[in-house]
């Protein structure tokens, strides 16, 4: 018996550091996989498309006085000859609709819509803003990108390219994320970037095989005829994590999807301060908890996911402060560290985000925790002055 008690705390000992390493490998293999799915993507779109098709530029703005004018300067000097630009202000009070008024009185190719009334019921406001600006628009494709990015000459065409090269309906890619504040430089990049890159299989997705569902809302082309037949926006009006659920409409009814490195094509800036961080974050783990109600797998799963974050993110730091048996610790360590590095220095991130790995990952715990109690008790999350509940 003692032996084998021996045997067994020995191999509990063991067993997050097995598990660390298993799952750090599969990472790796992941991370070096969509790297190369990157590469493809973009050889293939570096040949000129035989017909460029008409492009509606779609952009709902809330209270965005600060980023608006930039966004729409940067849209309008797009090198793409057949484009419509149309933006809807969404019930500013900031002043916005008066910078967009200004912006179309300098240039007929603007169109800019107002709205102040009430959501219908059950709508998400940015899922209703992109239903009213798709009603207008007349392109062959429907570019769909938030107020809070600033697009190079280049992003229209890029994209079409890409979406054409890859023969999906819909792309979506992830902007270079602008960061300034403490709060930004350790959650954003870290969640929008690196994240995404270990565990989205990017290949799998583009071919249609059953895999996680996932799209950027910074930017999102979909092919008009194939958005409108899936019913638009109007399909998914409930969803608070809008972009995530209409690549799943898509990929529901068998239209190619694909994931694309916009870090050329296009920069934005989410969030500008702590609170705008946490709530922002906040608001789409609410949407991915809504989406995947508590039941028998859900609650089977989760115990999985958080014993392997904390292998990943949690333990080895512990066994290197307070552990006699340092050396796995620091292999693990290192070898997060690694992939981190490879992220940042792939995607031209500063250097200093290597350093925030710990505490991005602690500070994704504590925003994953915070979320789960407020579902529980259906709490409610404000954000450019509208309530979410998830």
């Amino acid at each position: 018996m003692r032996s084998v008690t021996a045997w067994l705390v020995e191999w509990l000992w063991l067993l997050p550091h097995l598990t660390a390493l298993v799952i750090l490998a599969l990472l790796s293999f992941r991370l070096l996989s969509n790297l190369q799915f990157q590469r493809m993507a973009r050889a293939r779109s570096s040949q000129p498309a035989m017909r460029m098709p008409r492009v509606s530029v779609l952009v709902p703005a809330r209270d965005e006085a600060a980023s608006i004018a930039a966004c729409v300067t940067s849209l309008l000097d797009q090198r793409y000859i057949d484009l419509e630009l149309i933006v809807l202000d969404d019930g500013s009070t900031d002043g916005t609709g008066d910078i967009l008024d200004t912006l179309a009185m300098r240039d007929s190719r603007l169109t800019v819509l107002h709205t102040s009334a009430a959501l219908p019921p059950g709508w998400n406001g940015k899922s209703y803003a992109c239903h009213r600006l798709s009603l207008l628009a007349t392109g062959e494709w429907l570019l769909f990108t938030d107020a809070d990015t600033i697009h190079a000459p280049e992003s229209v065409m890029g994209g079409v390219r890409q979406a054409l090269a890859l023969d999906v309906a819909l792309l979506s890619a992830f902007p270079r994320q602008r960061t300034q504040t403490w709060s930004e430089r350790i959650l954003v990049s870290f969640l929008i970037d690196f994240i995404p890159l270990l565990t989205i299989n990017f290949t799998a997705l583009w071919r249609g095989r059953r895999t996680r569902i996932a799209a950027n809302g910074q930017y999102l082309l979909a092919h008009a005829a194939t958005y409108r037949s899936l019913g638009g926006h109007a399909g998914i009006h409930h969803a608070l994590v809008d972009d995530f659920a209409l690549a799943s409409q898509f990929s529901a009814h068998g239209h190619g999807i694909a994931l694309v490195d916009g870090g050329a094509m296009l920069t934005c800036r989410m969030y500008h301060n702590v609170h705008e961080v946490w709530n922002g974050f906040s608001k789409n783990l609410l949407g991915a908890l809504s989406a995947s109600p508590f039941d028998w797998k859900t609650l089977g799963i989760a115990p999985l996911f958080a014993w392997i974050y904390a292998c990943l993110f949690v333990l080895p730091f512990v066994h290197l402060a307070a552990s006699g048996q340092r050396t796995l610790a620091a292999v693990e360590i290192c070898w997060l560290l690694l992939l981190r590095g490879m992220v940042v220095w792939r995607l031209r991130r500063p250097a200093d985000e290597l350093l925030t790995t710990p505490l991005a990952a602690w500070s994704v715990m504590a925003l994953g925790i915070t979320a789960l109690y407020r579902r529980a008790r259906n709490e409610r999350i404000e954000w450019k002055g509208r309530d979410y509940v998830g």
